[in-house]
């Protein structure tokens, strides 16, 4: 019994690292689009000074670009987040399961 009760909490840490790897990978993605559009507003800026009114026009075009490309971000990041929820509350609704079976076991036992 102690056996597969610490196997137990072996795969609930594992799982648990996973879970924080897969978090900072996707804080990791999250960054790189980030300073992308970062990179993409400095310059549009410096567009912005040295050309005047006639880029401001034309740069509306490309701040909504920009806004859709946030906005899409946005919603892959909560996907992804949405993802991970579910597949941790699964795990964690198996490892419930198999938490309550040992317990029963052992109920019995005594």
């Amino acid at each position: 019994m102690k056996e597969k009760l610490q196997a137990l909490l072996d795969k609930l840490h594992t799982e648990r690292d996973d879970f924080r790897v897969g978090l900072h990978l996707l804080g990791m993605e999250a960054k790189e689009e980030w300073e992308k559009a970062e990179g993409k507003w400095e310059n549009l800026q410096v567009r912005l000074r040295d050309t005047g009114l006639k880029l401001h026009m034309e740069a509306k075009e490309e701040i909504h670009d920009m806004g859709e490309e946030v906005d899409k971000l946005q919603h892959k990041l909560t996907d992804k987040w949405q993802d991970i929820r579910v597949e941790v509350v699964e795990e964690l609704h198996e490892l419930g399961e198999e938490v309550a079976e040992l317990y029963q076991k052992i109920r019995r036992h005594f």
